[in-house]
């Protein structure tokens, strides 16, 4: 849902957002046809149902119409988390009730179909006790499964909006720089500071990151939502919770490339909050970083969202001139979407750190978003030899901050001379 949503840009923004907020009615127009069916009930009290499915189902095109930003609404975080937890139970009651029925009529014909096919004579006593079972899986769907919907859809949000924990993974080179052996790279992505994330929890997630004693934080887009004067959680602004990142510390700095969400409000702004809190934003840049005897060059790309407001800078001709490339310098490029590994790779990079995807957020919905981003959708990658890392992200876009089974991260990653696990081969 959040990659359909990022895609949102430009000319075509209208019709994809027509498009969007259409495909979100399908599962409440679905549930609504089941409820209306429920003869029953009172028609007064199905009625009210569907005009709740329908009100729930809507939550984008409300906040957008009402609090200006469908990327980073100003609203309250309570009665953000209480729309989205009721969308989510929504949207699972849904999926459940669609196997269940899709499930029963693949049942039935297979049922039909050997009547037919052998003449089969039901004892008079099935239909009563098949009858029974029916009314109990009946009884049971009324009652449990919303119930089962509506706690799972609250765990999801809790692990959703959580303080990420430190995730610590190793990379080798056969030919790292001995002087880079054990560097510590932190990376952050998908902060998406916004309407449900709090100054405390910036803070916290600072601290965490800074405990890992990183040599090196690297910030790989999507810090920020909506505009800076807009509130966080349990008060403030989210200016004041960006500016909690000038708390990093690492021994050479803090680097970030753009994400998609940084071109949706203010641009311009919040460029220049981050530079102000110590942030060096590499915009189809490089710079190198010695350490000990080493040499590590580190590029930054813009996202391609940005591509409409300033002139496209290619890889080709970006990567092999980095500075440091005459000094066998590791060359590590700072990308927010994985989609652009291979192009990497073609042009000299040694290393990508992406996010974008977020992993996936929940199981089962991560092989859609793989599927939308060639395959990518967390943890350690092999194109064409270069390692690829697509972190699981910090945060979670608003509109949907649900993860079920695939948790938030920091990512500590530490170079290492030598071969290692071998990678997944894309």
């Amino acid at each position: 849902m959040a990659c359909l949503v990022n895609a949102m840009h430009g000319q075509k923004t209208t019709d994809m957002l027509k498009v969007f907020f259409l495909v979100t009615l399908i599962p409440p127009l679905y549930l609504c046809l089941r409820l209306v069916c429920k003869r029953a009930w009172p028609l007064w009290t199905r009625l009210a149902g569907c005009a709740f499915l329908l009100v729930i189902s809507q939550v984008y095109s409300l906040n957008s119409a009402i609090f200006r930003n469908l990327s980073g609404p100003d609203m309250p975080d309570w009665l953000l988390l209480l729309q989205i937890w009721l969308f989510t139970s929504m949207l699972l009651f849904f999926l459940v009730l669609l196997v269940r029925d899709v499930w029963r009529a693949a049942w039935h014909l297979l049922c039909a179909a050997w009547r037919r096919l052998r003449a089969f004579r039901r004892p008079a006593s099935v239909p009563g006790r098949r009858a029974f079972l029916r009314q109990g899986l009946s009884v049971g769907m009324t009652l449990c499964a919303p119930t089962v919907c509506l706690g799972t859809a609250a765990a999801g949000l809790a692990r959703g909006t959580a303080v990420p924990q430190l995730q610590h993974t190793e990379v080798f080179f056969p030919h790292l720089p001995p002087g880079l052996d054990g560097f510590r790279i932190a990376q952050l992505t998908d902060v998406h500071i916004g309407p449900l994330t709090s100054i405390d929890w910036v803070r916290q997630v600072v601290a965490r990151t800074n405990a890992a004693r990183p040599d090196l934080i690297c910030l790989t887009g999507d810090l920020t939502d909506g505009r800076w004067d807009y509130q966080v959680a349990r008060g403030g602004s989210r200016r004041e919770a960006v500016r909690e990142f000038s708390s990093f510390r690492a021994q050479h700095g803090v680097f970030a490339c753009t994400g998609n969400h940084e071109y949706y409000s203010d641009y311009a702004g919040w460029m220049a909050l981050y530079e102000d809190v110590g942030i060096r934003m590499l915009h189809n840049a490089a710079v190198v970083l010695q350490h000990h005897d080493a040499l590590l060059a580190l590029a930054g790309m813009d996202d391609a969202m940005a591509y409409g407001l300033k002139p496209v800078q290619t890889k080709a001709s970006l990567l092999p001139a980095m500075p440091g490339h005459a000094q066998h310098a590791l060359r590590i490029v700072l990308d927010h979407r994985p989609i652009r590994a291979a192009e990497h790779a073609a042009a000299g990079a040694d290393l990508q750190l992406s996010g974008h995807t977020h992993g996936g957020q929940c199981l089962g919905m991560d092989r859609i978003v793989a599927r939308a981003n060639k395959g990518f959708v967390r943890g350690w990658y092999a194109v064409s030899g270069m390692p690829l890392y697509v972190s699981n992200g910090v945060g979670l876009w608003s509109g949907f901050p649900v993860r079920l089974g695939i948790p938030a991260e920091i990512a500590l990653i530490t170079l290492r001379l030598g071969t290692g696990p071998a990678l997944r081969q894309m």
